[in-house]
């Protein structure tokens, strides 16, 4: 990609071609972006004074499915850019040779960014109150999620209906990003400015000098002015460098390559599936077993919601911080087969209903869906069938590695001697506490085993008897047989 003659800061973007009485809602990220990406001149194109910024997260699980949000807000200060922010504008001529030309107007066009006007001017984030520039993200807001991550978004929407501008030209506004607790929400920050620029691109339009009526007044005077661009910048590109190593670009980006564009921040989470197993002929393989499972605070210190699925045999409770299914994510409908069942809200030092209740009869599992990276779990189980005693063990297996023995920490089992295994009275509990936090973003397996022998109403166990009986019988008729033949020889 070529570099420019004279370094501008800004994209004249080009929007959707629109009839002048149409609604159209305009969009550019706060979080990424295209260096490049024009072929042509500009031509001017009228936009919609309705501005949407979108602000990203970007969503990671091993699966590839749809998982409860993070608790966060973003809150935006839009005041008009100033002083050395208020940097020159130049478009460029050339089109080095005519290959793959930037984004240029063919002209040595020049203009002073002209500071924002804010008189009139109002803006909305998404999930909050109208007029309040927060966007708000909650436990109850369903993500998209994949293992490599999949950009989810709200909008900032920023409305210049109102707004009477004094003059044509490019107006720069300073827009200044403060998130609530990355700490408490499990967020990771990403690795662009809490500050942007937007610049706004106005000219007159048709109805310049006449009210409503087509007289001429001042009664309709923001009517005069129409929005034919924007771009979003980086704090970097917001001052004097802007004219000295910029690409113009159509989003929010870094200066000079698409290596270096601003990457949004990220949400990680893992899953864990708890199996049941029941080994022995005198196991009842209906019975639901009570598990419990509780957390500690990881990356996420907050509040968490996660969604659960179950196999076989195996049932959950739904808590009172349900969150409702939504419809849509990102603009795309959720069908009927990708809606997610919610278990009640949690936190990470653990609530009521913080886990669904799980019962879990012979091969079924319940799998959490969407657990903060970080967050370590403790997993109980209880005894429940009268008059049985059972010895009981488990593996954990984290991604595509091996099934390690797991050593049980707690619970009210007598333990053997190395921990690996609980002998389980009615009632009795064992419990199994992760040392550490699991592998990033991933599939999460603990496999509970309970042994029961059949009783035998000699003592002897059953399955074993009739071998012994067997055998027994065979060592008879040997030394029978033995001292048979000795009587014949020696008669």
């Amino acid at each position: 990609m070529k570099q420019l003659k004279k370094l501008g800061a800004l994209l004249l973007a080009l929007a959707v071609m629109m009839a002048m009485s149409a609604t159209v809602f305009a969009d550019v990220s706060l979080t990424d972006g295209e260096v490049g990406g024009y072929t042509v001149a500009d031509t001017p194109n009228v936009n919609d004074k309705v501005i949407n910024l979108k602000k990203e997260i970007t969503v990671y699980n091993p699966d590839e499915t749809y998982i409860y949000g993070p608790q966060i807000n973003y809150s935006y200060s839009i005041t008009a850019a100033s002083g050395s922010e208020l940097v020159t504008i130049t478009d460029s001529t050339s089109t080095a040779n005519n290959t793959d030309p930037d984004h240029y107007s063919g002209l040595a066009v020049t203009a002073t960014a002209l500071a924002g006007i804010t008189t009139n001017m109002t803006a909305t984030g998404e999930g909050s109150a109208s007029g309040t520039p927060v966007i708000v993200w909650t436990n109850a807001d369903i993500l998209d999620a994949s293992e490599t991550g999949t950009a989810n978004y709200k909008n900032l929407t920023i409305d210049f209906s109102n707004v009477v501008f004094t003059q044509p030209g490019v107006y720069r506004y300073k827009i200044v990003e403060t998130a609530s607790s990355y700490t408490t929400s499990g967020v990771t920050d990403g690795s662009g400015s809490a500050t942007r620029y937007l610049d706004v691109y106005v000219m007159r339009s048709a109805d310049y000098g006449k009210d409503a009526s087509g007289d001429p007044s001042d009664v309709n005077r923001a009517g005069w002015w129409r929005v034919y661009g924007y771009v979003c910048l980086d704090s970097s590109l917001g001052t004097t460098d802007v004219t000295d190593a910029t690409t113009k670009t159509n989003g929010f980006v870094d200066s000079d390559s698409a290596a270096n564009i601003t990457t949004a921040d990220e949400y990680h989470t893992y899953n864990l599936t708890i199996g049941k197993t029941l080994n022995g002929d005198a196991t009842m393989n209906s019975n639901k077993f009570p598990f419990d499972a509780s957390w500690t605070a990881g990356d996420a210190t907050g509040s968490f919601q996660f969604a659960v699925e179950t196999t076989g045999t195996a049932q959950v409770t739904t808590g009172s911080g349900n969150a409702a299914n939504a419809t849509t994510v990102n603009g795309t409908v959720i069908t009927a087969a990708d809606t997610i069942v919610p278990v009640g809200g949690a936190n990470a030092v653990g609530t009521a209903d913080k886990d669904g209740s799980p019962a879990i009869a012979n091969g079924a599992t319940v799998k959490y869906i969407g657990i903060p990276d970080g967050t370590k779990v403790a997993v109980t189980e209880t005894n429940n069938v009268i008059g049985t005693t059972y010895t009981t063990t488990a593996t954990e297996t984290i991604g595509s590695g091996s099934a390690t023995d797991v050593v049980w920490t707690g619970g009210t089992a007598a333990l053997s001697s190395d921990s690996k295994a609980a002998t389980m009275d009615q009632n009795d509990t064992t419990t199994y506490a992760q040392a550490s936090a699991p592998a990033a973003d991933s599939n999460v397996a603990i496999q509970v085993t309970n042994n029961l022998a059949i009783i035998s109403p000699t003592g002897y166990v059953v399955r074993i008897a009739p071998y012994a009986m067997i055998l027994g019988g065979g060592l008879a008729l040997l030394l029978l047989s033995k001292k048979y033949k000795r009587e014949e020889e020696e008669a």
